[in-house]
């Protein structure tokens, strides 16, 4: 079969069906059923119902029609039959969505049968994955789920202090083990996997799982060149269809990071490696899930769109359609989900509630999200999308409400740090901003090894926090209300748009250009033609030319522009979904209200010429440029100076302030575009 996985690796098989047909001359039931598991692993056809028909005992020949066919009949019949391995039959139930006939097909187990121990620990497994009273299970099994149900009840933090008070009693049992790293990773509580890996390693030193923990951790604290050592170290380096699943994701986990740390990346070796590793485990959700990424790094993406129409794993669509700024699409493929258990059942809920939320749905996105679940993991969940459907709208003590319970059952998840953070500082609360920023900060030093630098959420935080006028306190009092749109007569906006890119322009790229051009003339500056443009029409060309970072340049040339000529500017990972026109209509400038920490952003403006605003917020950037030696985008040339100008003129008849959802209703924002993984991006 080596021979037959080394073919896979390279290419698709001339002839799919030839290795299923010779199964047809294996007399051996152990040799066949060996070689059908592979064949069905790699997507091969094989003929079960004949393999069936010689074998119709063969329980495992009708589990491989559940995973092959999606044919649960073979299976159902096979385990009444022989009345033993329920379990087989309840997981297989439990996987499409069935969870009634799963439970019920474990309530009634013989304790006579060869089998009633699995079968019994699976009934109590499944009853705690469906947040039920299960009965005890004794043995290391037992513990292993006696730490599922604690989890389950309690979080993440009733889990940690377990593994704390009680590490020493913990058995040497390698599931229990690996699930305490895979648990802690999941919830981002980094110090207490570390924990488990050592507790495993104590007790387990030579087990091969051990390999692909310390593989992941180093994966998480982003130590490519140790993740890289520990990969090699497995053997086979150049025996690719030799490694399993794992290893695979573990690999092109590795290969983006390092792809990605290029001055200019090429992400076309990542889809080679993904596209054979699919080859070998066609059915591998995860190694789906990297494919899809690498296709989306590599690809045009209305065409990728359309090539999702059907893909079997909706929600995996959904995320991806989300990520090339199609809300819609994204709520019609989680239309065709299916069935499936609680938790993924769950999880799509909260995809489509994050879907009506990036189309400026607020209303719909908080019904779509639904109660909160029992389980205090998905719970954690739920808590970060309602407090992000209610930040948007601007209801704070909803968000805070919302967060609170997870934070403290789920203290390891930084997202809710960072949510917490920013509706604290949208309260005008700088003590909770402040703690919030400092947990976050802890929980990232110890993922990484080091502090992170500041970020803008640091610096806008601890502007406000002086209480002294400044981008914090003018972001506040958009927050608080947004001023209301007074028309203006005389001359229009220009209807045209301009752009910055810098670089070689990507297939996402070349995307939103097409978009945009659709809607308005268009222009595309690149730093030769910008320069020129400034030369030609200001006194900043010097200023230009002094600034390393393309997000200064692109910053301080469309303020520019905007002053001098008016019109449209979008970034490039802006990508318009319906006409513009009537913003534009009796406005003299229209700008958004960012969601975030509610500073106006600068990724999408609009302006008659010679505003006031613009000609001011222009000489405020070029002043704080010209003095300063290393400028932070964001902050010195971006959305604060911008924030604070705009906050000023904020009175002024004319401007158009839109909230965020009102923008998203028609242009998804900030969409993950390639370069952004590179170490040229600004942030």
């Amino acid at each position: 079969m080596e021979d037959l996985a080394r073919q896979l690796w390279t290419g698709p098989l001339p002839d799919p069906s030839a290795p299923g047909r010779d199964l047809a001359g294996v007399a051996d039931y152990q040799t066949a059923l060996t070689r059908a598991r592979a064949l069905v692993g790699w997507g091969l056809p094989v003929d079960l119902a004949a393999l069936r028909a010689r074998w119709p005992w063969s329980i495992d020949l009708a589990r491989l029609a559940v995973e092959a066919e999606g044919d649960l009949a073979p299976l159902r019949a096979a385990v009444t039959t022989a009345g033993r391995r329920h379990g087989v039959l309840a997981r297989a139930l439990w996987a499409r969505g069935q969870t009634d006939e799963a439970l019920t097909c474990l309530d009634a187990l013989d304790p006579a049968s060869e089998t009633f121990a699995e079968d019994h620990a699976t009934r109590a497994e499944l009853r705690i994955l469906g947040d039920l009273p299960a009965d005890p299970v004794p043995g290391p099994r037992g513990v292993h789920l006696s730490l599922l149900a604690l989890w389950r009840a309690e979080g993440a933090g009733a889990l940690a202090r377990r593994l704390t008070n009680e590490a020493a009693d913990l058995p040497a049992h390698p599931p229990l083990w690996s699930w305490l790293i895979d648990t802690f990773l999941a919830e981002r509580d980094i110090a207490h996997a570390r924990d488990a890996l050592d507790g495993f390693a104590a007790r387990l030193p030579a087990h091969p799982d051990l390999a692909a923990a310390r593989i992941r951790l180093a994966l998480e604290a982003e130590d490519r060149t140790r993740a890289l050592a520990l990969l090699d170290a497995q053997g086979a380096a150049d025996a690719p269809w030799r490694w399993n699943a794992r290893r695979h994701v573990q690999h092109l986990r590795w290969l983006t990071d390092d792809i990605s740390a290029a001055d200019q990346p090429d992400f076309t070796p990542l889809r080679q490696q993904a596209e054979a590793a699919l080859r070998l485990y066609p059915r591998n959700a995860i190694l789906q899930g990297l494919w899809l990424m690498a296709r989306e790094l590599t690809e045009e993406g209305d065409a990728l769109a359309r090539d999702l129409t059907d893909w079997p794993d909706a929600r995996a669509a959904a995320a991806l359609l989300l990520r090339l700024g199609l809300p819609d699409a994204a709520l019609t493929a989680l239309d065709r989900a299916a069935p499936a258990p609680p938790d993924e059942a769950f999880r799509t809920r909260l995809r489509r509630a994050e879907a009506l939320l990036r189309k400026g749905a607020l209303v719909e996105a908080r019904a779509a999200l639904g109660p909160c679940p029992k389980a205090a993991p998905l719970a954690a969940d739920h808590a970060y999308w309602s407090a992000e459907i209610a930040a948007a709208a601007r209801d704070l003590p909803a968000a805070r409400a919302a967060l609170a319970p997870a934070l403290a059952q789920s203290p390891g998840r930084m997202g809710l740090w960072l949510s917490a953070a920013r509706v604290a500082f949208l309260s005008g609360d700088d003590a909770g901003a402040a703690e919030a920023l400092t947990r976050f900060r802890a929980l990232k030093t110890e993922q990484l090894g080091a502090p992170p630098p500041d970020d803008l959420r640091d610096l806008i935080a601890r502007d406000a926090a002086t209480g002294q006028p400044g981008p914090g306190l003018a972001a506040r009092a958009f927050a608080r209300a947004l001023p209301v749109f007074r028309p203006l007569d005389g001359p229009p906006i220009p209807p045209r748009i301009a752009h910055y890119w810098e670089g070689p322009r990507s297939a996402p790229l070349e995307r939103g250009l097409r978009a945009w051009a659709g809607l308005y003339p268009q222009r595309l500056y690149d730093a030769v033609s910008a320069r020129a443009w400034l030369a030609a029409n200001t006194d900043l060309a010097r200023l230009f030319d002094r600034l390393t970072q393309p997000a200064t340049r692109a910053d301080l040339f469309r303020v520019a522009l905007m002053a001098r000529e008016g019109g449209l500017f979008a970034d490039l990972d802006e990508y318009p979904r319906a006409p513009l026109d009537d913003w534009l209509e009796g406005a003299a400038a229209v700008l958004v209200v960012e969601e975030g920490h509610a500073t106006i952003a600068n990724n999408f403006l609009a302006a008659r010429p010679g505003l006031p605003l613009f000609t001011r917020l222009q000489d405020r950037i070029a002043a704080t440029l010209g003095a300063t030696d290393q400028p932070y985008p964001w902050w010195h040339s971006g959305p604060a100076p911008l924030t604070v100008e705009a906050n000023e003129a904020r009175d002024t008849p004319g401007l158009r302030f839109l909230p965020q959802p009102a923008y998203e209703a028609r242009i998804a924002t900030n969409l993950p575009f390639p370069h952004k993984r590179g170490p040229g991006h600004w942030r």
